[in-house]
């Protein structure tokens, strides 16, 4: 088989008309799938804001500053990846479907090729940022200070890739908790190596905000190879024995063509925030450091949008699948419905809780306290544009055939596209706002 399949027709006699009781037993499928499908986001944000608050507590916010332009590059380099590794789902929701052995076992060598061709040019481009990035007119020595850290991250997106493919393969399954489970666990060892790496405790060596880099390498790599003994056998027990080894490169152009729009509009959206903390970093460690904040604290809020879009696409493909239009329809009514709730939830909490965030999280020294006051203003922003783009992620789950996508249906939701960053610096500099303005532009429909 050289090709996926794709063309299923709906069944004949369903009625398009969707009823308000099948939109609300979509929803609950969709929140039993979304849960935890959050979850995992939240616990793999969860290393990056553990790394992020032992280095700010341990060496405060110039140490902070000189590691976010690689912790934010990594970012969204990893975010480019899972993105294309996304358009494995619905043709493994399919496969599944149809309890098809050999297909799931030529995907999943589908999926291991992809991640070798990501990593083979992610890593590269993450390693070698410290010596590029300086022609951008970043300052040199905070670069050199964060070389190390970068460096780390650069070999960490090797066994991440990995991981995300796992994480695809089980959600596309419908069993994204074996994947929680194996992540959850992981969280306090990356606590653990954080503290000793970056202090030195014992025989190993003090590597400072380093020390969190390699943690965080050891730690992913630790979770890729329990996930490929655990996660691994839960998924491919039927596939032992398939009839060859070799990958279907036509099948991986086909993946290829369904995961880059996914993966070029993630990037269009967390890019700009690269493009922001760059921005931020001509401006002094007090912007950079408190621009990092928010980007976490955006990374935690986004996991939930992120999540629905995921259940919503594995709906959507089961839907098309099994040749059912009504549970297509209710799926889009529902998934909106669950976006606008929780980015109201979302506006509200970090309006109400931007203060006690920002100035909880950094020292009170006079550099400590000013970043604090640009991260105010900053979290503030972000509450407010999670309440606007609540319906973004079931409008692109709705969008076109899953397996299929049309061009526009994952364009990214910010409408300034590339020019973006021009349009901060000219309203952050024309204002006298600094980094705060350019939060507001980057998070103007993301």
């Amino acid at each position: 088989m050289s090709t996926l399949q794709t063309d299923i027709g709906p069944a004949p006699g369903i009625a398009a008309r969707v009823r308000p009781r099948l939109i609300i037993e979509e929803g609950r499928a969709l929140l039993r799938l979304a849960a935890p499908i959050m979850l995992i986001s939240l616990v793999n944000m969860g290393m990056s804001v553990t790394d992020t608050a032992m280095i700010s507590a341990m060496f405060g916010a110039e140490a902070l500053a000189s590691v976010a332009v690689g912790s934010d590059l990594y970012s969204v380099l990893f975010y480019l990846g899972a993105g294309v590794l996304a358009g494995l789902s619905p043709f493994y929701t399919a496969a599944a479907l149809r309890k098809d052995p050999a297909e799931l076992a030529r995907l999943a060598r589908i999926g291991f090729a992809v991640v070798a061709l990501l990593a083979s040019v992610l890593v590269v481009v993450v390693w070698t940022a410290p010596n590029w990035l300086k022609s951008l007119g970043l300052d040199p020595v905070l670069l050199d200070a964060g070389q190390g850290y970068t460096r780390a991250m650069a070999l960490t997106l090797v066994p991440m890739l990995g991981v995300a493919l796992y994480r695809t393969i089980l959600t596309a399954a419908e069993k994204p908790k074996v994947f929680l489970k194996v992540t959850l666990a992981m969280l306090p060892l990356n606590a653990v190596g954080n503290w000793v790496l970056m202090t030195g405790i014992g025989p190993f060596p003090d590597l400072g905000p380093t020390g969190a880099g390699v943690s965080t390498l050891i730690v992913a790599t630790t979770t890729l190879i329990v996930l490929a003994l655990v996660a691994g056998d839960a998924t491919t027990r039927n596939t032992r024995k398939p009839k060859t080894s070799t990958v279907d490169w036509g099948g991986l152009v086909t993946v290829l063509r369904v995961g880059l729009p996914i993966g070029i509009a993630t990037v269009g959206e967390v890019g700009i925030f690269l493009a922001a903390t760059i921005y931020a970093a001509t401006l002094g460690a007090e912007e950079v450091a408190a621009h990092t904040l928010t980007l976490r604290t955006a990374g935690v809020a986004y996991a939930i949008p992120t999540a629905i879009l995921q259940a919503a696409m594995v709906r959507m493909g089961r839907a098309e699948t099994l040749g059912l239009p009504s549970i297509r329809s209710a799926v889009t009514a529902s998934s909106l419905i669950l976006s606008l709730g929780f980015g109201a939830l979302l506006c509200l909490a970090l309006t109400l809780g931007a203060g006690t965030i920002a100035y909880g999280f950094f020292d009170d020294s006079p550099t400590g306290l000013a970043t604090a006051g640009i991260a105010l203003g900053l979290l503030m922003i972000l509450g407010v544009t999670e309440l606007i783009v609540g319906p973004v992620p079931p409008l692109r789950a709705s969008c076109g055939d899953a397996r299929t996508p049309k061009p526009g249906c994952f364009s990214p939701s910010w409408a300034t596209g590339p020019s973006a960053h021009p349009l901060q610096s000219t309203f952050a500099n024309g204002r006298g706002w600094g980094s705060p303005a350019s939060g507001s532009a980057s998070r103007q429909g993301h």
